[in-house]
Protein backbone atom coordinates (compact mmCIF):
# COMPACT_ATOMS: atom_id res chain seq x y z
CA UNK A 1 0.00 0.00 0.00
CA UNK A 2 1.36 3.37 -0.99
CA UNK A 3 0.85 6.72 0.65
CA UNK A 4 -1.28 9.19 -1.28
CA UNK A 5 1.03 11.08 -3.61
CA UNK A 6 -0.29 14.45 -2.54
CA UNK A 7 1.07 13.91 0.97
CA UNK A 8 4.47 12.55 -0.06
CA UNK A 9 7.59 14.59 -0.16
CA UNK A 10 11.23 13.77 -0.43
CA UNK A 11 13.14 14.06 2.82
CA UNK A 12 13.90 17.63 1.95
CA UNK A 13 15.94 20.50 3.22
CA UNK A 14 19.69 20.98 3.14
CA UNK A 15 20.15 18.74 6.18
CA UNK A 16 18.49 15.82 4.42
CA UNK A 17 20.18 15.94 1.02
CA UNK A 18 21.69 12.55 0.18
CA UNK A 19 20.13 10.89 3.24
CA UNK A 20 17.68 8.65 1.43
CA UNK A 21 19.38 5.28 1.05
CA UNK A 22 20.78 3.52 4.10
CA UNK A 23 23.31 1.52 2.15
CA UNK A 24 25.17 4.61 0.98
CA UNK A 25 24.17 7.20 3.55
CA UNK A 26 26.91 8.74 5.64
CA UNK A 27 26.68 8.91 9.41
CA UNK A 28 25.86 12.59 9.17
CA UNK A 29 22.96 12.02 6.79
CA UNK A 30 21.62 9.15 8.91
CA UNK A 31 21.81 11.40 11.95
CA UNK A 32 19.80 13.92 9.97
CA UNK A 33 17.02 11.33 9.78
CA UNK A 34 16.92 11.17 13.56
CA UNK A 35 17.22 14.92 13.87
CA UNK A 36 14.21 15.36 11.60
CA UNK A 37 11.92 13.64 14.10
CA UNK A 38 10.61 16.87 15.51
CA UNK A 39 7.96 15.11 17.56
CA UNK A 40 10.59 13.29 19.62
CA UNK A 41 12.20 16.57 20.53
CA UNK A 42 8.83 17.99 21.47
CA UNK A 43 8.13 14.94 23.64
CA UNK A 44 11.63 14.92 25.22
CA UNK A 45 11.91 11.31 24.10
CA UNK A 46 15.11 10.63 26.06
CA UNK A 47 13.31 11.48 29.29
CA UNK A 48 10.33 9.38 28.18
CA UNK A 49 12.54 6.35 27.58
CA UNK A 50 14.08 6.63 31.03
CA UNK A 51 10.58 5.84 32.33
CA UNK A 52 9.46 3.19 29.82
CA UNK A 53 10.46 1.73 26.45
CA UNK A 54 7.58 -0.65 25.77
CA UNK A 55 9.49 -3.73 26.90
CA UNK A 56 7.23 -6.77 27.18
CA UNK A 57 4.42 -5.12 25.19
CA UNK A 58 3.08 -6.25 21.80
CA UNK A 59 1.42 -3.82 19.37
CA UNK A 60 -0.61 -5.31 16.52
CA UNK A 61 -0.52 -3.30 13.29
CA UNK A 62 -3.68 -3.94 11.21
CA UNK A 63 -2.52 -2.57 7.90
CA UNK A 64 -0.46 -3.99 5.10
CA UNK A 65 2.62 -6.04 5.95
CA UNK A 66 5.76 -4.84 7.72
CA UNK A 67 9.35 -5.15 6.58
CA UNK A 68 10.97 -6.76 9.60
CA UNK A 69 14.36 -6.67 7.87
CA UNK A 70 14.55 -2.87 7.89
CA UNK A 71 17.57 -1.97 10.05
CA UNK A 72 15.43 0.22 12.29
CA UNK A 73 13.03 -2.69 13.02
CA UNK A 74 15.17 -5.83 13.14
CA UNK A 75 14.18 -8.25 15.93
CA UNK A 76 11.14 -6.16 16.80
CA UNK A 77 8.70 -7.64 14.27
CA UNK A 78 6.91 -10.94 14.94
CA UNK A 79 5.77 -13.15 12.03
CA UNK A 80 2.11 -12.13 12.18
CA UNK A 81 -0.24 -13.12 9.37
CA UNK A 82 -1.39 -12.13 5.91
CA UNK A 83 -5.14 -12.58 5.84
CA UNK A 84 -5.23 -13.49 2.16
CA UNK A 85 -3.12 -16.65 2.50
CA UNK A 86 -2.18 -17.14 6.15
CA UNK A 87 1.52 -16.56 5.46
CA UNK A 88 3.72 -14.41 7.73
CA UNK A 89 3.41 -10.65 7.26
CA UNK A 90 6.87 -9.60 8.46
CA UNK A 91 8.71 -9.61 5.11
CA UNK A 92 6.86 -6.90 3.22
CA UNK A 93 8.61 -5.67 0.06
CA UNK A 94 5.92 -3.86 -1.94
CA UNK A 95 3.95 -1.68 0.47
CA UNK A 96 5.22 1.05 2.78
CA UNK A 97 2.31 1.99 5.01
CA UNK A 98 2.54 -0.82 7.57
CA UNK A 99 6.32 -0.51 7.85
CA UNK A 100 6.02 3.24 8.35
CA UNK A 101 3.51 2.81 11.17
CA UNK A 102 5.63 0.11 12.79
CA UNK A 103 8.68 2.38 12.74
CA UNK A 104 6.84 5.20 14.51
CA UNK A 105 5.64 2.72 17.13
CA UNK A 106 8.69 0.54 17.74
CA UNK A 107 11.60 1.72 15.57
CA UNK A 108 14.89 1.36 17.48
CA UNK A 109 17.23 2.97 14.97
CA UNK A 110 20.53 1.45 13.91
CA UNK A 111 24.27 2.12 13.92
CA UNK A 112 26.46 2.97 16.87
CA UNK A 113 24.26 3.16 19.95
CA UNK A 114 21.25 2.96 17.63
CA UNK A 115 21.78 6.67 17.12
CA UNK A 116 20.80 6.72 13.46
CA UNK A 117 17.50 6.21 11.66
CA UNK A 118 13.98 6.30 13.05
CA UNK A 119 13.38 6.09 16.80
CA UNK A 120 9.83 5.13 17.66
CA UNK A 121 7.83 5.86 20.78
CA UNK A 122 8.33 2.36 22.22
CA UNK A 123 11.60 0.97 20.79
CA UNK A 124 11.53 -2.17 22.94
CA UNK A 125 7.97 -3.17 22.00
CA UNK A 126 7.17 -5.99 19.58
CA UNK A 127 5.13 -5.47 16.41
CA UNK A 128 2.53 -8.08 15.40
CA UNK A 129 1.83 -7.37 11.70
CA UNK A 130 -1.58 -8.36 10.33
CA UNK A 131 -1.89 -7.70 6.60
CA UNK A 132 -5.61 -7.13 6.08
CA UNK A 133 -5.55 -6.41 2.33
CA UNK A 134 -6.23 -8.63 -0.65
CA UNK A 135 -3.84 -6.94 -3.09
CA UNK A 136 -0.18 -6.06 -2.80
CA UNK A 137 1.14 -2.72 -3.97
CA UNK A 138 -2.27 -1.08 -4.18
CA UNK A 139 -3.08 2.51 -3.32
CA UNK A 140 -4.62 3.63 -0.07
CA UNK A 141 -8.39 3.52 -0.46
CA UNK A 142 -11.37 1.42 -1.39
CA UNK A 143 -9.67 0.06 -4.53
CA UNK A 144 -7.80 -2.42 -2.34
CA UNK A 145 -10.39 -4.80 -0.82
CA UNK A 146 -9.94 -6.46 2.55
CA UNK A 147 -8.92 -10.10 2.77
CA UNK A 148 -10.37 -10.25 6.30
CA UNK A 149 -12.99 -8.22 8.11
CA UNK A 150 -12.18 -5.89 10.97
CA UNK A 151 -13.76 -8.14 13.57
CA UNK A 152 -11.71 -11.11 12.38
CA UNK A 153 -8.45 -9.16 12.41
CA UNK A 154 -9.13 -7.61 15.83
CA UNK A 155 -9.99 -10.94 17.43
CA UNK A 156 -6.94 -12.56 15.86
CA UNK A 157 -4.72 -9.81 17.31
CA UNK A 158 -6.23 -10.28 20.77
CA UNK A 159 -5.85 -14.06 20.63
CA UNK A 160 -2.22 -13.69 19.56
CA UNK A 161 -1.41 -11.69 22.67
CA UNK A 162 -1.54 -8.09 21.46
CA UNK A 163 -1.70 -5.43 24.18
CA UNK A 164 -2.41 -2.56 21.79
CA UNK A 165 -4.01 -2.63 18.32
CA UNK A 166 -3.09 0.12 15.87
CA UNK A 167 -5.50 0.78 12.98
CA UNK A 168 -4.15 3.59 10.82
CA UNK A 169 -6.74 2.86 8.16
CA UNK A 170 -10.12 4.55 7.86
CA UNK A 171 -13.47 2.79 7.61
CA UNK A 172 -16.79 4.44 6.77
CA UNK A 173 -18.98 2.16 8.87
CA UNK A 174 -18.98 -0.08 11.90
CA UNK A 175 -21.52 -2.88 12.24
CA UNK A 176 -22.52 -5.09 15.16
CA UNK A 177 -19.71 -7.58 14.51
CA UNK A 178 -17.18 -4.76 14.73
CA UNK A 179 -18.69 -3.62 18.02
CA UNK A 180 -18.51 -7.18 19.34
CA UNK A 181 -14.83 -7.32 18.37
CA UNK A 182 -14.13 -4.07 20.22
CA UNK A 183 -15.94 -5.44 23.28
CA UNK A 184 -13.81 -8.59 22.98
CA UNK A 185 -10.62 -6.51 22.92
CA UNK A 186 -11.69 -4.45 25.93
CA UNK A 187 -12.59 -7.62 27.85
CA UNK A 188 -8.94 -8.63 27.45
CA UNK A 189 -7.57 -5.18 28.37
CA UNK A 190 -6.42 -4.50 24.81
CA UNK A 191 -6.29 -0.87 23.67
CA UNK A 192 -7.68 -0.22 20.17
CA UNK A 193 -6.40 2.94 18.44
CA UNK A 194 -7.82 4.33 15.17
CA UNK A 195 -6.89 7.37 13.09
CA UNK A 196 -9.58 9.98 12.50
CA UNK A 197 -8.92 10.49 8.76
CA UNK A 198 -7.41 13.17 6.55
CA UNK A 199 -10.33 14.78 4.72
CA UNK A 200 -11.13 17.60 7.13
CA UNK A 201 -14.67 16.20 7.39
CA UNK A 202 -16.95 15.13 10.18
CA UNK A 203 -16.83 11.36 10.65
CA UNK A 204 -19.76 9.85 12.54
CA UNK A 205 -20.07 6.22 11.44
CA UNK A 206 -16.61 4.71 11.25
CA UNK A 207 -14.85 2.25 13.51
CA UNK A 208 -13.40 5.14 15.50
CA UNK A 209 -16.95 6.17 16.49
CA UNK A 210 -17.46 2.96 18.47
CA UNK A 211 -17.19 3.47 22.25
CA UNK A 212 -13.97 1.89 23.46
CA UNK A 213 -11.96 2.85 20.38
CA UNK A 214 -9.37 5.59 20.89
CA UNK A 215 -9.94 7.97 17.99
CA UNK A 216 -6.85 10.12 17.38
CA UNK A 217 -6.77 13.30 15.34
CA UNK A 218 -3.79 15.12 13.85
CA UNK A 219 -1.79 18.07 15.15
CA UNK A 220 1.08 20.23 13.91
CA UNK A 221 4.35 21.27 15.53
CA UNK A 222 2.64 23.92 17.66
CA UNK A 223 0.08 21.47 19.05
CA UNK A 224 -2.85 22.83 17.09
CA UNK A 225 -5.10 20.76 14.82
CA UNK A 226 -3.58 19.78 11.48
CA UNK A 227 -5.45 21.75 8.79
CA UNK A 228 -3.55 23.01 5.76
CA UNK A 229 -3.30 22.71 1.98
CA UNK A 230 -2.00 19.13 2.23
CA UNK A 231 -5.02 17.92 4.18
CA UNK A 232 -6.80 18.21 7.48
CA UNK A 233 -7.66 16.03 10.42
CA UNK A 234 -11.25 14.79 10.47
CA UNK A 235 -13.35 15.87 13.41
CA UNK A 236 -15.89 14.10 15.57
CA UNK A 237 -17.54 14.13 18.96
CA UNK A 238 -15.76 10.80 19.51
CA UNK A 239 -12.29 12.33 19.02
CA UNK A 240 -10.24 11.59 22.13
CA UNK A 241 -7.07 13.66 21.56
CA UNK A 242 -4.63 14.75 18.85
CA UNK A 243 -1.06 13.73 18.09
CA UNK A 244 1.57 14.77 15.53
CA UNK A 245 0.48 14.44 11.89
CA UNK A 246 2.65 16.94 10.02
CA UNK A 247 6.02 16.39 8.28
CA UNK A 248 6.82 13.08 9.93
CA UNK A 249 9.72 10.91 8.79
CA UNK A 250 9.25 7.12 8.73
CA UNK A 251 10.90 3.92 7.55
CA UNK A 252 9.75 2.27 4.31
CA UNK A 253 9.67 -1.25 2.89
CA UNK A 254 9.74 -0.31 -0.79
CA UNK A 255 10.32 3.40 -0.86
CA UNK A 256 9.75 3.69 -4.60
CA UNK A 257 7.38 6.60 -5.09
CA UNK A 258 6.75 9.89 -6.85
CA UNK A 259 6.50 13.19 -5.05
CA UNK A 260 3.93 15.90 -5.76
CA UNK A 261 6.06 17.23 -8.59
CA UNK A 262 6.25 13.84 -10.33
CA UNK A 263 9.86 13.21 -9.35
CA UNK A 264 10.76 9.58 -8.66
CA UNK A 265 12.44 8.57 -5.40
CA UNK A 266 13.86 5.36 -3.97
CA UNK A 267 14.39 5.59 -0.24
CA UNK A 268 14.47 3.75 3.05
CA UNK A 269 12.67 6.76 4.55
CA UNK A 270 9.92 9.15 3.57
CA UNK A 271 8.30 12.21 5.05
CA UNK A 272 4.57 12.73 4.87
CA UNK A 273 1.46 14.03 6.66
CA UNK A 274 -1.63 12.34 8.01
CA UNK A 275 -3.55 11.01 10.99
CA UNK A 276 -2.23 7.52 10.23
CA UNK A 277 0.94 8.67 11.95
CA UNK A 278 -1.02 10.31 14.77
CA UNK A 279 -2.57 6.95 15.59
CA UNK A 280 0.79 5.15 15.40
CA UNK A 281 2.42 7.64 17.77
CA UNK A 282 -0.52 7.24 20.14
CA UNK A 283 -0.24 3.44 19.94
CA UNK A 284 3.45 3.66 20.83
CA UNK A 285 2.53 5.84 23.81
CA UNK A 286 -0.02 3.28 24.96
CA UNK A 287 2.73 0.64 24.76
CA UNK A 288 4.77 2.75 27.19
CA UNK A 289 1.78 3.12 29.51
CA UNK A 290 1.07 -0.62 29.30
CA UNK A 291 4.59 -1.34 30.50
CA UNK A 292 4.39 1.03 33.45
CA UNK A 293 0.73 0.38 34.39
CA UNK A 294 0.12 -3.25 33.36
CA UNK A 295 -2.97 -3.66 35.53
CA UNK A 296 -4.79 -0.64 34.10
CA UNK A 297 -7.76 -1.08 31.78
CA UNK A 298 -7.82 0.67 28.39
CA UNK A 299 -10.19 3.25 29.85
CA UNK A 300 -7.81 3.96 32.73
CA UNK A 301 -4.87 4.34 30.35
CA UNK A 302 -6.88 6.76 28.23
CA UNK A 303 -7.74 8.62 31.42
CA UNK A 304 -4.02 9.23 32.03
CA UNK A 305 -3.59 10.67 28.55
CA UNK A 306 -6.62 12.96 28.50
CA UNK A 307 -5.75 14.36 31.94
CA UNK A 308 -2.19 15.14 30.90
CA UNK A 309 -2.64 16.72 27.45
CA UNK A 310 -0.86 19.77 26.15
CA UNK A 311 -3.27 22.62 25.41
CA UNK A 312 -1.97 24.65 22.48
CA UNK A 313 -2.00 28.41 22.40
CA UNK A 314 -5.34 29.67 21.14
CA UNK A 315 -7.29 26.58 22.26
CA UNK A 316 -9.94 27.33 24.88
CA UNK A 317 -9.35 24.72 27.58
CA UNK A 318 -12.72 25.44 29.15
CA UNK A 319 -14.48 24.18 25.99
CA UNK A 320 -12.62 20.87 25.79
CA UNK A 321 -13.32 18.18 24.84
CA UNK A 322 -14.45 19.36 21.45
CA UNK A 323 -14.79 17.74 18.04
CA UNK A 324 -11.52 19.19 16.71
CA UNK A 325 -9.08 18.72 19.59
CA UNK A 326 -10.67 16.13 21.82
CA UNK A 327 -9.13 16.70 25.24
CA UNK A 328 -5.99 18.29 23.79
CA UNK A 329 -2.66 17.21 22.32
CA UNK A 330 -0.70 14.14 23.38
CA UNK A 331 1.97 14.65 26.06
CA UNK A 332 3.63 11.24 26.67
CA UNK A 333 6.03 12.15 29.48
CA UNK A 334 3.31 13.75 31.55
CA UNK A 335 0.97 10.83 30.86
CA UNK A 336 3.63 8.48 32.23
CA UNK A 337 4.67 10.47 35.28
CA UNK A 338 1.91 12.83 36.42
CA UNK A 339 0.01 12.14 39.63
CA UNK A 340 -3.32 11.15 38.08
CA UNK A 341 -6.02 9.09 39.85
CA UNK A 342 -6.56 5.68 38.32
CA UNK A 343 -10.27 6.32 37.79
CA UNK A 344 -13.04 3.95 36.82
CA UNK A 345 -12.47 0.95 34.58
CA UNK A 346 -14.36 2.45 31.61
CA UNK A 347 -12.49 5.74 31.70
CA UNK A 348 -14.23 8.45 29.62
CA UNK A 349 -16.42 5.99 27.70
CA UNK A 350 -20.00 4.89 28.10
CA UNK A 351 -19.66 1.23 27.12
CA UNK A 352 -23.28 0.30 27.83
CA UNK A 353 -24.08 0.08 24.11
CA UNK A 354 -21.43 -2.57 23.46
CA UNK A 355 -22.34 -6.26 23.59
CA UNK A 356 -21.11 -8.29 26.51
CA UNK A 357 -17.88 -10.14 25.82
CA UNK A 358 -16.22 -13.05 27.56
CA UNK A 359 -12.73 -12.82 28.98
CA UNK A 360 -11.93 -16.20 27.40
CA UNK A 361 -9.85 -16.14 24.26
CA UNK A 362 -10.81 -17.94 21.09
CA UNK A 363 -10.25 -21.70 21.10
CA UNK A 364 -9.11 -21.74 17.48
CA UNK A 365 -6.11 -19.59 18.20
CA UNK A 366 -5.47 -21.19 21.55
CA UNK A 367 -5.60 -19.78 25.04
CA UNK A 368 -2.88 -19.59 27.60
CA UNK A 369 -5.32 -19.85 30.51
CA UNK A 370 -7.13 -22.73 28.85
CA UNK A 371 -3.82 -24.46 28.17
CA UNK A 372 -2.84 -24.08 31.80
CA UNK A 373 -6.21 -25.45 32.92
CA UNK A 374 -5.98 -28.40 30.56
CA UNK A 375 -2.44 -29.15 31.71
CA UNK A 376 -3.49 -28.98 35.36
CA UNK A 377 -6.33 -31.40 34.75
CA UNK A 378 -3.92 -33.64 32.84
CA UNK A 379 -1.44 -33.50 35.72
CA UNK A 380 -4.11 -34.61 38.21
CA UNK A 381 -5.19 -37.46 35.96
CA UNK A 382 -1.62 -38.62 35.43
CA UNK A 383 -0.85 -38.55 39.14
CA UNK A 384 -3.81 -40.85 39.78
CA UNK A 385 -2.77 -43.11 36.91
CA UNK A 386 0.84 -43.42 38.04
CA UNK A 387 -0.21 -43.97 41.68
CA UNK A 388 -2.51 -46.80 40.58
CA UNK A 389 0.25 -48.37 38.51
CA UNK A 390 2.69 -48.17 41.44
CA UNK A 391 0.24 -49.77 43.87
CA UNK A 392 -0.50 -52.51 41.35
CA UNK A 393 3.21 -53.17 40.90
CA UNK A 394 3.73 -53.50 44.65
CA UNK A 395 0.82 -55.92 44.95
CA UNK A 396 2.21 -58.10 42.16
CA UNK A 397 5.68 -58.04 43.71
CA UNK A 398 4.30 -58.98 47.13
CA UNK A 399 2.34 -61.90 45.67
CA UNK A 400 5.42 -63.15 43.82
CA UNK A 401 7.54 -62.87 46.95
CA UNK A 402 5.00 -64.87 48.94
CA UNK A 403 4.90 -67.55 46.25
CA UNK A 404 8.69 -67.73 46.09
CA UNK A 405 9.07 -67.89 49.88
CA UNK A 406 6.45 -70.64 50.19
CA UNK A 407 8.12 -72.55 47.34
CA UNK A 408 11.54 -72.23 48.97
CA UNK A 409 10.25 -73.37 52.28
CA UNK A 410 8.84 -76.44 50.61
CA UNK A 411 12.06 -77.09 48.73
CA UNK A 412 14.24 -76.43 51.76
CA UNK A 413 12.73 -79.33 53.54
CA UNK A 414 15.32 -81.43 51.63
CA UNK A 415 18.13 -79.62 53.47
CA UNK A 416 20.50 -76.67 52.93
CA UNK A 417 21.89 -76.10 49.50
CA UNK A 418 18.83 -77.31 47.63
CA UNK A 419 16.94 -75.32 45.05
CA UNK A 420 15.82 -71.99 46.40
CA UNK A 421 18.71 -71.54 48.73
CA UNK A 422 19.28 -68.13 50.32
CA UNK A 423 20.59 -65.53 47.87
CA UNK A 424 18.38 -66.64 44.98
CA UNK A 425 15.33 -64.47 45.75
CA UNK A 426 14.66 -62.22 42.82
CA UNK A 427 15.01 -58.49 43.47
CA UNK A 428 11.78 -56.50 43.38
CA UNK A 429 13.58 -53.98 41.12
CA UNK A 430 13.82 -56.56 38.37
CA UNK A 431 10.08 -56.36 37.84
CA UNK A 432 10.21 -52.57 37.59
CA UNK A 433 12.92 -52.78 34.99
CA UNK A 434 11.06 -55.27 32.84
CA UNK A 435 7.32 -55.04 33.36
CA UNK A 436 6.79 -51.41 34.40
CA UNK A 437 8.90 -48.93 32.47
CA UNK A 438 9.70 -45.71 34.29
CA UNK A 439 7.36 -42.84 33.40
CA UNK A 440 8.87 -39.46 32.57
CA UNK A 441 7.47 -36.67 34.75
CA UNK A 442 4.59 -34.85 33.04
CA UNK A 443 5.74 -31.44 31.85
CA UNK A 444 3.31 -28.65 31.03
CA UNK A 445 3.95 -27.46 27.48
CA UNK A 446 4.06 -23.73 26.75
CA UNK A 447 0.95 -22.32 25.04
CA UNK A 448 1.08 -22.73 21.28
CA UNK A 449 -1.50 -20.07 20.45
CA UNK A 450 0.74 -17.21 19.57
CA UNK A 451 4.11 -15.53 19.68
CA UNK A 452 5.90 -15.48 23.01
CA UNK A 453 6.04 -12.33 24.95
CA UNK A 454 9.56 -10.92 24.87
Amino acid sequence: MRFAHRTLRAIGGAAMVGALVLGTASAASADATRNSQWQNKAFDIDAVHKVATGKGVTVAVLDDGVDGTHPDLTNNVLPGKRCKDGQPANRETLDDHGTAMASLIAGHGHGAGNGQGVLGMAPAAKILPIDIFENEGGPVGADNPHACEWDEAIKYAVDQGADVINISVGEDYADDTDKAAIAYALAHNVVVVNSSGNDGAEEKRGLASVPGVVQVGGSTQDGNRWDDDDGASNYSKSLMFTAPAKSLIMATANGDYEDADGNSHKSDYLTTDGTSMSAAIASGTFALLKQKYPDYTPGQLVNRIIKSTYIAKGVDKAKLPDAYHGYGDLSPLKALTADIPKGGADGPWDLSTLPKASGDKGKAAGNSSDSASDSSDSDDSNVLLYTGIGIGALVVIAVIIVIVVVSRNKNNRGGPGGPGAPGMMPSPHAYQQGGYPQQAPHQQQPPQWGPPRQ
